[in-house]
């Protein structure tokens, strides 16, 4: 039983930490992305296109489906740009625009593409993938070494991420951003250029993490399947305290939330099922209520820069 539940943990904290560690980037440099929400879900809907109509290619269609997933996340992410970056304007009123034009625009492409019923099948997915003797390991083998490898990649981009973000020049630069960008702007630092890119990076993660949910988790697409995972990892990014390696606690925690959900509602306990789905909502809650007041976010989140201040 451990075992399930810690498999399950990981696979459910993987979409997470994806858009999370994009999330911690961008918070870094400054932009409030309250979009993910939505950039997730047009990199799931991209990410099942992407991979349906490439099916031909076999184990090349989940690949061209992801990488459709965070172009899809990518563009998102650079509407947003436009309006928050360039034009100056409010993050969070953008942000949750861009949450409402995915939901709908989303479910009128698929509904003209596929129907109101919906393909018939499933898209090529990821496929699980065993390590060899890490997998065999009694007690934990099979529960950390047989996933797929969105699994993999994600967990190790966290080390990644962690090391550009604080033992790189750039990655000074970018923490600069999100604290004094006045400051970084007087040594020749564009801020509006590098807080447009780490929000690029933001929605392509993000798009790769909506991607997971459409070509690993479950080989099809449904208007609104990301159920509020993008918000989700807004709280982990809170509760992570803006650190890469705190961020992927912080996945792993809502993944058992998940986990257990799953766990509790098989074991046919008589407790409405509703009870269960909301545990990871009320944890996210719990966390927002509890740590948004005592973490420190960046002096300048959510601040519009104006280069002639």
């Amino acid at each position: 039983m451990f075992e399930e539940i810690l498999s399950a943990t990981i696979r459910g904290a993987t979409p997470l930490l994806l858009a999370a560690l994009g999330e911690v980037i961008s918070q870094r440099a400054g932009v409030l992305n309250i979009g993910i929400e939505g950039m997730m879900l047009i990199g799931a809907f991209f990410g099942m296109v992407g991979s349906f109509y490439t099916a031909e290619f076999a184990l090349f269609a989940p690949w061209i489906g992801l990488l459709m997933a965070g172009l899809g996340g990518c563009i998102a992410a650079a509407l947003f740009a436009l309006f928050a970056i360039r034009l100056r304007g409010d993050q969070v009123i953008i942000g949750t625009a861009m949450t409402l034009l995915a939901l709908g625009l989303t479910e009128v492409i698929y509904q003209r593409l596929f129907g109101v019923t919906g393909i018939a099948k499933g898209v090529p997915a990821f496929q699980q993938i065993d390590i060899p003797l890490l997998s065999e390991t009694p007690f934990l083998g099979r529960a950390l070494f047989s996933h797929n490898i969105l699994v993999y990649i994600a967990f190790l981009m966290m080390p990644c991420v962690y090391f550009f973000l604080y033992h790189t020049q750039l990655g000074l630069r970018i923490r600069a951003c999100g604290e004094h960008p006045k400051a970084i702007a007087t040594v020749g630092v564009n801020v509006l250029r590098l807080r447009t890119f780490c929000l690029l990076f933001a929605g392509a993660m993000a798009g790769i993490a909506g991607g997971y949910l459409s070509l690993a988790d479950v080989p099809y697409f449904t208007p609104g399947m990301t159920v509020g995972r993008g918000f989700i990892a807004l709280a982990i990014v809170i509760f992570g305290k803006w650190h890469p390696v705190k961020a992927c606690g912080a996945a792993l925690l809502f993944g058992l939330g998940s986990a257990l959900d799953a766990r509790f509602q098989a074991l046919g306990w008589e407790i409405p099922h509703q009870l269960w789905l909301m545990l990871p909502y009320l944890l996210c809650l719990a966390v927002l209520a509890g740590f948004v007041g005592r973490a420190e976010a960046p002096l300048a989140l959510g601040k519009p820069y104006r280069e002639s201040e």
